[in-house]
């Protein structure tokens, strides 16, 4: 009986044991193999990780932010020339403000009344400025100011589209004749005496801007779809002039730091619908169309002359003219703000559209000193923003 019981229970000792070492080699995975695979895994999400870090767009919209800077519409807004400071005019009553970069009140500069402001000019050094004014629709009037002495004068009329020549405290503008019905661009001290003729052209509107790094001005018609562009070149003195650009409707120039190049904004044809920007040298030639659909109005060059830092329009319907529609205000944008190597034609969000509270149809860009911020004006509020990145 007990031989009986004790095979009996020997047998069911070797059906255990067995049952034991299948599992273990049949069905659980080894060690060694458990071990492989997690460091697989591992690597993959350290591969995935190291992805992100590389790729600049995300690094640049991940703490990306816009904020008012401005409680109220603003005109003339620019940053100090050592870059701890923000300028701009009060709309409302013309009152001149120094304020942070994060928007609290420094200083009031002048408590000067400018009233019906639309455009301030700056020069190099921001202690002057050129104030257009339009106290009677359809006629401008230009003020000279001279911040350190709070002056204020009148410019002589008939005169339009004021520029700073390069660092000097010379202004170049464009004067009309009415009885010799003659157009020209003129050179004069900032309170518009001693004046001389530069250029003659038989257009109306201008536009004209200092030649970075060199002594030259360039100027160009008025952007618009149903008039084609001739962009010159010309000394301060009035000679080499030269034509740099023809041939393309609704022009517009924004010139790098260095002088080298130039972004250039047109229309795709005569009374078109669409806008491209490109870049050309300071010759006009190696126009490279960098495929993205903006104006130069909204774009800012980096210090190096290298980046394009632009807000890029949306939402606009396929039958605007452009630019002619969005510069008369017929129609708004809704912008996406990029960052364009003008080398190579990279193009990375600065901020991502999901993350932008509101609308924005940005006007006059700007970098902080850093680069690190980019400023501009609302075109549907007036206000002054602050895009992070």
């Amino acid at each position: 009986m007990h031989k009986k019981i004790f095979a009996i229970s020997t047998v069911l000792l070797v059906v255990v044991v067995a049952a034991i070492f299948v599992y273990n080699f049949a069905f659980k995975k080894p060690t060694t193999q458990n071990n492989e695979e997690e460091k697989t895994s591992q690597e993959g999400k350290l591969a995935n990780q190291d992805d992100q870090t590389e790729n600049p767009e995300t690094d640049l919209e991940k703490s990306s932010t816009i904020t008012p800077v401005s409680n109220e519409a603003v005109f003339g807004a620019t940053l100090s020339t050592d870059g701890n400071y923000l300028y701009y005019f009060l709309k409302s009553n013309g009152q001149l403000n120094q304020v942070g970069l994060s928007g609290k009140l420094e200083k009031v500069l002048s408590t000067e009344s400018f009233f019906s402001m639309r455009k301030v000019v700056w020069n190099k050094s921001k202690n002057k400025a050129i104030i257009k004014t339009e106290p009677t629709p359809g006629i401008s009037k230009y003020l000279y100011f001279d911040i350190s002495g709070e002056k204020v004068s009148t410019l002589k009329e008939n005169l339009d589209s004021v520029a700073w020549y390069g660092a000097e405290d010379k202004i170049i503008y464009k004067y009309y004749d009415p009885k010799s019905k003659k157009r020209a661009i003129s050179v004069a001290d900032p309170d518009g005496k001693n004046w001389r003729d530069i250029a003659n052209f038989d257009y109306q509107g201008v536009e004209i801007s200092s030649f970075p790094g060199s002594s030259a001005i360039s100027f160009w018609p008025s952007p618009s779809a149903y008039l084609q562009t001739a962009v010159n070149t010309i000394s301060f003195n009035g000679e080499n002039k030269k034509e740099i650009l023809k041939d393309k409707f609704g022009t517009d120039l924004l010139w790098s730091p260095d002088g080298g190049t130039a972004a250039v904004s047109f229309s795709d044809q005569k009374g078109g619908h669409k806008i491209q920007l490109a870049i050309m040298n300071s010759r006009g030639g190696e126009l490279k169309n960098l495929m993205m659909a903006t104006f130069a109005t909204k774009c800012a060059w980096s210090a190096n002359s290298k980046f394009l830092y632009c807000a890029i329009p949306g939402n606009i319907p396929d039958s605007a003219i452009l630019p002619d529609d969005w510069l008369e205000g017929k129609i708004s944008s809704t912008d996406t703000f990029w960052r364009i190597d003008t080398s190579s034609g990279k193009k990375d969000r600065l901020v991502d559209p999901k993350k932008i509270e509101g609308s924005f149809d940005a006007l006059y860009p700007f970098l902080s000193k850093d680069e690190k911020s980019l400023f501009f004006v609302n075109k549907s509020d007036g206000k002054l923003y602050k895009l992070s990145f």
